[in-house]
């Protein structure tokens, strides 16, 4: 199975995987998948639950090797070895559901967890720290300062503390895992919003969400998993929910690429 076509894009993709595979016992959480992710374009991706969307989005973040297949960032074949691997050298940040984040440490402290400034003394070293975290804050719009808790921020807060975490150190992907599945409707469009600036200052997004209707307002593509492997690539282009929740769930379907790729 082939996915996107180069053509359309110009220039090579962000990431090609080829043929990803990944076993545990008899189980085939992924099997055979392969796709491109293009610089500056939103991915939806679908699938009922146990589609195999955690197991696949473990393999770009390194929280699991593959047992076969190939991985090209930019055309440069590589191994995703770590989640720090993942992170610094393909500048890959994968942000949970849960958020990962330290309730009783303040913002600035969350931002640069792991990847605190260590060269200057530790006053110059903090300083530089809470300037940088105010500098993305101001970025995202975002009313909480860098000194205040985490804890004490409201769960669409908490959201965007997580996306400065990417923008501060220049990810070039952010996987967003169901980002708006546990805050307000009114917060709803503001995470909607971000994403879509994410794409226009070209950054590739992939979007992982049970909320369809939040995929098909910002995904520039949607790929739909079930058993372990791509059932379709769609073009997001007059699609309704309806056609979504087909292609979701007609078995008759499964393993058509559509539009191409």
């Amino acid at each position: 199975m082939e996915s996107s076509s180069l053509a359309s894009h110009g220039e090579p993709p962000l990431l090609s995987l080829r043929h990803l595979k990944k076993s545990f016992g008899a189980v085939h959480a992924v099997d055979d998948v392969s796709l491109d992710i293009f610089t500056g374009e939103v991915l939806g991706l679908v699938g009922d639950n146990a589609a195999g969307k955690s197991t696949f989005l473990s393999l770009l973040t390194g929280y699991n090797m593959m047992d076969s297949g190939q991985i090209f960032y930019k055309g440069r074949p590589v191994q995703i070895k770590s989640p720090r691997s993942s992170r610094r050298e393909l500048k890959i940040e994968m942000i949970y559901q849960n958020l990962s984040l330290a309730p009783d440490l303040p913002l600035w402290q969350n931002l640069f967890l792991g990847e605190e400034i260590t060269t200057g003394s530790l006053f110059n070293n903090r300083r530089i720290m809470i300037a940088e975290s105010r500098k993305v804050l101001e970025e995202l719009n975002a009313k909480a300062r860098p000194t205040d808790l985490v804890g004490t921020l409201s769960g669409g807060e908490q959201q965007l503390v997580a996306i400065a975490r990417a923008l501060l150190f220049s990810r070039n992907l952010i996987i967003l895992d169901e980002p708006t599945a546990a805050i307000s409707v009114a917060k709803i469009d503001e995470v909607l919003r971000l994403i879509r600036r994410l794409r226009d200052e070209n950054r590739s997004v992939l979007l992982v969400s049970h909320r369809l209707e939040d995929i098909l307002a910002v995904a520039d593509r949607i790929v739909v998993f079930a058993h372990g492997t791509i059932k379709q690539i769609m073009d997001n282009r007059d699609i309704s929910l309806e056609d979504l929740v087909h292609a979701m769930f007609d078995r008759t379907q499964e393993g058509a690429i559509e539009h191409g790729h």
